[in-house]
């Protein structure tokens, strides 16, 4: 499956999103593993928080882009204010196992291909590339602060992430949020709840035996694979090779094949069981994080509502973008 490679402006302009996602640090170094995960603080209201719309969290985007590009501005720094990011597209974590989807989306290499176009054409990407060195470090410093020293939160997989407190982000965050740390340390661990589950499905043995079955349906097909993150990589390795044409059909090959296994044995009705047993049982253990961070949302609407004027919410205000900061 091919695999979509940002440019130098994501780490520019999404580092802390992407770090919460991907287990690294703010400052792009590796994350350090904890012994175990931190008590989250407790809830002293008697209700939950209700969850933002889709509405809600679109403004609450905005509201923080356009502080980011006032802030930046102020600082010398071109920042346009762009669309949120698209909505993820569908993923399979434990294997595809939708044989309909497979057979028209393969892995989903043209839409990753497609995610590449729209951040090639992003216009802080465009911006940034066209710095020197020295000035793309002012402009990395003058968003994300010169060190990712202040902000430190664990993720339920029991990783460090640090980020600073200086800089555009920060202030733009601080300006919406009022708590900094604390919208840290909430974002940090509800963006990282997915990770969580899924390796609690993969280290449950009734998994781990379904795969064997999958991979025995593969054998038998002709795909010697012992795992779906194997046949996924075999899938990558074919894009490398070839031209994009001939590798979407051998990529949709494959997880045609995949997805038939994934079916015509336990793997898929075992992995969404589990998948759904221990989603809650990490909802559950971080409920309370969950709650703040909807509070915090909601507590920042009406500050978003203020920054966000009404020509600010026009669409011809708004610039197209795969999605420059999240």
């Amino acid at each position: 499956m091919r695999r979509a490679r940002g440019g130098p402006v994501a780490a520019l302009a999404a580092a802390v999103a992407l770090a919460a996602l991907t287990g690294c640090g703010a400052g792009g170094g590796p994350a350090r593993p904890d012994p175990g995960p931190a008590p989250g603080p407790r809830s002293t209201a008697a209700a939950p928080a209700p969850e933002p719309d889709a509405g809600a969290s679109r403004l609450l985007a905005r509201a923080e882009q356009v502080l980011i590009s006032r802030c930046m501005a102020e600082r010398g720094f071109a920042y346009a204010v762009t669309e949120p990011p698209a909505p993820e597209r569908r993923s399979f974590p434990y294997g595809v196992d939708d044989v309909e989807w497979a057979r028209i989306n393969g892995y989903g290499g043209r839409a990753a291909r497609e995610d590449e176009r729209a951040r090639a054409a992003d216009p802080n990407q465009r911006w940034f590339h066209r710095l020197s060195a020295r000035e793309r470090a002012a402009a990395r410093t003058a968003l994300m602060g010169a060190s990712p020293v202040g902000l430190s939160a664990r993720t339920p997989t029991g990783m460090t992430l640090t980020a600073s407190t200086q800089g555009c982000l920060a202030q733009a965050q601080r300006a919406l949020y009022e708590d900094l740390a604390a919208w840290f340390r909430v974002k940090v661990v509800t963006m990282n709840l997915r990770p969580a589950q899924e390796e609690r499905v993969r280290r449950d043995p009734r998994y781990t035996e379904a795969v064997g079955q999958w991979a025995a349906c593969m054998r038998a097909a002709g795909r010697p694979y012992a795992s779906p993150d194997a046949s996924r990589s075999a899938a990558a390795a074919l894009a490398d090779d070839l031209p994009a044409e001939r590798a979407d059909a051998a990529e949709t090959a494959l997880a045609v094949t995949e997805a038939t296994c994934a079916t015509g044995t336990p793997l898929s009705r075992v992995s969404r069981a589990l998948d759904h047993t221990y989603g809650d049982e990490v909802r559950a253990l971080h409920r309370d994080e969950i709650d703040l961070r909807r509070r915090l949302q909601n507590d920042a609407l009406p500050r978003a509502e203020r920054v966000v004027s009404p020509p600010d919410r026009s669409t011809d205000a708004t610039t197209p973008s795969g999605g420059s900061h999240a």
